[in-house]
């Protein structure tokens, strides 16, 4: 047949990847058994750095209940993890059993028959009529034709396989399959006397069900309900190339050190804590480390002479600072000690103790080093001078309407009380990288039920390209895209953690501090510092409150995520979140390839940034399926639950910790009063 076209995010969003079972413009199904990569696609991914993506995903999903392919562990050890970006796929003919659009008899359903021969035989059925091509009828008396039955058994293991005869219909010479329009309430019957023989059930999974005592049974699904195949993806944001090193070595420095370390390891965690609350400048902090990790600064005695001088030179410009705005000679001189001073600076940065104030803010050293042994905290460091994202407060200079801009400041100074927000930028050219890395069936997340197999995250096979067997594919794309970076303020975070999740007040001095009630919640909730996805398994279901301003602020990710399309245009669909709770921020980006450029972002970001938060306030206050799903914790499909994109699986949500009460089933933790509910 001819070939289709797919646009590219439907392809890593939808059933088009290998082991999916795809509807074609003619109403055929079929199985998409390969891709053909297109090279050109990959510019700008960085192998290493989605290969961990992939890592950290694998990682997430078993520990969020799930199982996973050992194909995937065996690819990483071996390197056989295969990046690709589909320009092709190719698509042969499935489920294999058609049935007569007159008579309903059924053909081709003999699964002991290898798919080459059933395709044979279906191919030297192909007769052609008024210019067309169909498969004529087994029954010499019928003139129907046969299409394919749109039903497939799939299990959470993976498996996937035409539905089931049952031995009691097999016994009939014309068997019939009559479709009812749901799986469970069809049935085969007889052709020849119409007589019933048997419902449309399932015999157990043939390829698990030795490993349970209690194996659930297959089902049959509608091709068209998309529960045979979930695609699985990931996500990660791409630096500068530069930078992308820059981090890549800081990583590579402190891969192995545990506990309380010295040296160049202990200045380096420092340096990005000092940095991450906001107590050094990140371009300031890349040039240090940069001296810090290619030059020395000398012995002890070296670098005190060079304190001595750089104090002196240091007194000399104040002193003359004065004269040197009305004397030529003077300001020529002061400009020459200003180079000077920087260049002691410069070597006094790649020596010990360099950002020995962070000690101040985080006074345990474990905690710095589980703090920036993750990837997103440096991304969180590095990140604003890599883009050219705009504050609202720079937004609402550079507006010249002073209507607007009045309009703008009220709106901005509004939502920093009301919703305890730092700061929020604008970035027009995020650059981010999607992967789907596997798929799973039944179920597009990981589940924990006793006696019932693991979701389970099937590797993909492609069965085209000679050169992939015994490799592992992950399929990628990198574009440049809008996004929102919401931050909360730290010293509201910090007020609330002590009202209502039980945390010991650290006094006033630090409550009043931006950078001090930070560094005190890094040091007081490691739940911050860990990667979202290890969150949910860390923390205790007896002692929640440990992770309470992690989960806050995902909860508030997901009610602005799903609030946004009244102002945007994006559905949550097309919205994803990457979370930095290290930053306590969360970056909203808009990850529908066609909708890159829209600027639906940046209309709301200019517009509507108060009616949005209104709008994600009101829908965290109650739910669809109130009181049953406030009774469970707050969190269900029917509120702040996404569909796709979830960093946790939907894991440790909660309306409670925006609008107060029960934040899980077990009431373990309950929220006397939410983050946004009025003072």
């Amino acid at each position: 047949m001819d070939k289709e076209y797919v646009s590219r995010s439907r392809l890593f969003r939808e059933s088009f990847l290998p082991g999916a079972y795809t509807r074609l413009r003619n109403q055929a199904y079929g199985r998409v058994v390969g891709v053909v990569s297109s090279g050109s696609a990959l510019d700008g991914v960085d192998k290493e750095q989605l290969r961990d993506a992939v890592l950290s995903f694998v990682n997430d999903w078993i520990s969020s209940g799930g199982a996973v392919d050992p194909t995937f562990l065996t690819a990483a050890e071996k390197k056989r993890l295969e990046i690709q970006s589909p320009s092709e796929i190719s698509v042969t003919p499935a489920p294999l059993m058609l049935s007569c659009k007159k008579c309903k008899v059924i053909d081709f359903y003999d699964p002991r028959w290898p798919e080459d021969q059933t395709l044979s035989s279906m191919a030297g059925r192909i007769h052609q009529r008024a210019g067309r091509s169909y498969v004529q009828c087994k029954r010499r008396e019928c003139p129907g034709e046969m299409i394919q039955i749109p039903y497939l058994a799939v299990h959470r293991c993976g498996y996937a396989s035409p539905i089931y005869v049952h031995h009691s219909a097999r016994r009939s010479k014309n068997i019939g399959y009559r479709d009812a329009g749901s799986f469970i309430h069809s049935s085969f019957f007889d052709v020849d006397t119409n007589e019933k023989l048997a419902g449309s059930l399932q015999d157990n999974c043939t390829a698990c069900q030795d490993r349970f005592q209690q194996e659930i049974n297959k089902r049959g699904t509608p091709l068209t309900s998309g529960e045979s195949f979930y695609a699985q993806s990931t996500q990660y944001i791409a630096l500068s190339e530069e930078r992308g090193k820059l981090i890549a070595k800081l990583l590579q420095c402190l891969q192995g050190v545990q506990g309380a370390p010295g040296g160049q390891a202990q200045d380096i965690a420092q340096g990005i804590a000092l940095a991450l609350l906001h107590k050094l400048p990140g371009r300031e902090l890349e040039q240090k480390i940069t001296l810090l990790l290619s030059a020395s600064g000398g012995n002890s005695a070296e670098q005190a002479a060079l304190r001595a001088t750089l104090a002196k030179k240091l007194e000399s410009i104040s002193k003359f600072a004065e004269l040197a705005k009305t004397n030529e000679s003077i300001a020529d001189l002061l400009d020459s000690a200003e180079k000077e001073v920087a260049a002691i600076e410069a070597r006094l940065a790649s020596s010990s103790g360099c950002f020995r104030a962070a000690h101040d803010l985080i006074p345990d050293e474990a905690t710095l080093m589980n703090l920036i042994q993750h990837r997103r905290c440096l991304e969180a460091v590095f990140l604003p001078h890599d883009v050219n994202g705009i504050s609202i407060e720079n937004e609402i200079l550079g507006t010249t309407d002073t209507s607007h801009r009045d309009v703008l400041i009220d709106q901005w100074e509004n939502v920093k009380s009301r919703y305890g927000i730092e700061s929020i930028s604008h970035i027009p050219d995020l650059r981010v990288v999607l992967a789907t890395l596997g798929y799973s069936r039944e179920k597009s997340s990981p589940s924990v039920t006793e006696n019932v197999p693991q979701v389970v995250l099937n590797a993909f096979a492609d069965r085209v390209d000679e050169a992939l067997k015994g490799k592992t594919s992950v399929y990628a794309m990198s574009a440049k895209t809008e996004a929102l970076w919401i931050r909360l303020d730290p010293c509201k975070v910090l007020r609330w953690c002590i009202e209502s999740a039980h945390l010991e007040s650290p006094g006033e001095d630090v409550l009043a501090d931006r950078s001090k009630s930070h560094g005190y919640l890094l040091s007081h909730y490691p739940a911050l510092s860990m990667h979202p996805g290890m969150v949910t398994k860390a923390i205790s279901t007896e002692h929640p409150a440990e992770g309470a301003p992690f989960h806050l602020l995902h909860s508030i990710s997901h009610s602005l995520m799903l609030t946004a399309r009244r102002h945007t245009g994006y559905d949550s669909k097309s919205i994803q979140e990457y979370l930095l709770p290290m930053d306590l921020s969360v970056i909203l980006y808009v990850s529908s390839i066609q909708n890159y450029t829209a600027g639906g972002l940046l209309t709301l970001f200019q517009h509507y940034l108060q009616p949005w938060f209104d709008d994600a306030s009101m829908f965290a206050f109650n739910c669809a399926f109130d009181p049953v799903c406030t009774d469970v914790g707050s969190s269900c499909s029917g509120c702040v639950q996404v569909e796709i994109g979830c960093e946790t699986f939907n894991q440790g949500l909660s309306r409670g910790y925006i609008h107060g009460g029960a934040v899980n089933r077990d009431a373990t933790l309950v929220i006397q009063k939410g983050y946004w509910d009025a003072p």
